[in-house]
């Protein structure tokens, strides 16, 4: 089965969109011909619109309670683009707001299941006592309890999904800006850390995105060979974007080491080339792509040994260019004709 799309980069869909708006237009529609049929059309209509505001912001609000997001306390998600959002920091972050969100929600679960069976002479109640607000009138009772639980159901999925898809992004973006600029601060600062190369494999081996992502940063700052299978490591494995981003310009910065072996230089433009060819996490036109392309420029593919930009090595015993036997190629030692 396959799953609904609701938003497309950080924004809900065009269908989502539309369906919302018809929907609450659907019942702005109803209350302006309700109203028309009213003695005081004009008052009956302005009721109908506090009555209708009223209710879609008490449901938004518990729409809002109810998609609050969680924080992925384990460092791990479900899926790979629930990953690509979470924050990658290290610190905790300030979790009051999904506690009482929690809290509220289960008691207004428990208090709602203990009185359902009350719901039918609660919402008479409620339509008598809203009737002289919408106009009064034959129907006016069961239309304002209408008119309630319509824009109650339409403002707590507004709420929620307005919740579900921007909260989320603005919390994580959030997050992954302080995880930025602390990666940033450590680049500038790792020489003079003096973190050593069993320091930073210890941090790279914790398990923890993180202070994974703080070892890479360390090997952007102060690259050091020795090293440099824990950047093929976290290129190879399936990342977050921003974490990939950071193995990747650790490898740029190994790349210019003087010290790399051939093997090494293969084994690095290798593990490029491939996660280049074979993940999504290198799309055109991103950084992440303009890195991996730069890494690959500064080692290039190595030729055959015995192979030179310009073909075969020349014979040591004969000159550098062509023979003077080539019949094409005038011998130097034989004078131009006049």
């Amino acid at each position: 089965m396959e799953s609904v799309e609701l938003e497309r980069g950080g924004e809900p869909v065009p269908a989502v969109k539309i369906a919302l708006a018809g929907v609450l237009g659907a019942g702005v529609l109803g209350l302006a011909l309700f109203a028309a049929a009213a003695p005081h059309w004009a008052a009956a209509l302005g009721g109908g619109l506090m009555v209708a505001a009223t209710f879609s912001v008490a449901g938004g609000l518990l729409g809002f309670l109810f998609g609050v997001p969680k924080l992925l306390t384990s460092g791990a998600a479900a899926h790979p683009e629930d990953r690509a959002a979470t924050s990658t920091a290290s610190y905790a972050p300030n979790t009051n707001l999904e506690q009482v969100s929690d809290w509220l929600t289960k008691i207004l679960l428990g208090a709602g299941l203990t009185q359902i069976g009350t719901v039918p002479q609660r919402l008479r109640e409620l339509g008598r006592a809203l009737a002289p607000v919408v106009g009064g009138g034959p129907g006016a009772a069961g239309f304002a309890a209408a008119l309630g639980v319509y824009f109650s159901v339409v403002g707590f999925l507004t709420g929620w999904l307005l919740t579900r898809l921007l909260l989320a992004r603005a919390l994580s973006a959030a997050d992954r800006q302080t995880l930025a600029d602390s990666v940033n601060k450590t680049v500038v600062a790792a020489p003079s850390l003096g973190f050593s190369a069993a320091q930073v494999r210890d941090l790279f081996q914790t398990g923890v995105e993180g202070l994974r992502v703080q070892a890479l940063a360390l090997l952007q700052g102060a690259p050091d060979a020795g090293n440099l299978d824990l950047v093929i490591t976290a290129i190879d494995r399936h990342l977050s974007a921003f974490e990939l981003l950071q193995a990747l310009l650790a490898a740029r910065a190994a790349a210019d080491l003087p010290d790399l072996t051939p093997e090494q230089r293969g084994a690095l433009r290798d593990a490029v080339r491939y996660k280049m060819r074979n993940s999504r996490n290198v799309p055109p036109y991103s950084r992440r792509r303009a890195v991996a392309e730069d890494v690959l420029r500064v080692l290039p593919e190595q030729l055959p040994a015995g192979t030179g930009p310009a073909g075969p090595a020349p014979d040591a015993a004969g000159p550098a260019g062509p023979t003077s036997t080539d019949p094409t190629v005038p011998d130097p030692a034989v004078p131009a004709p006049r």
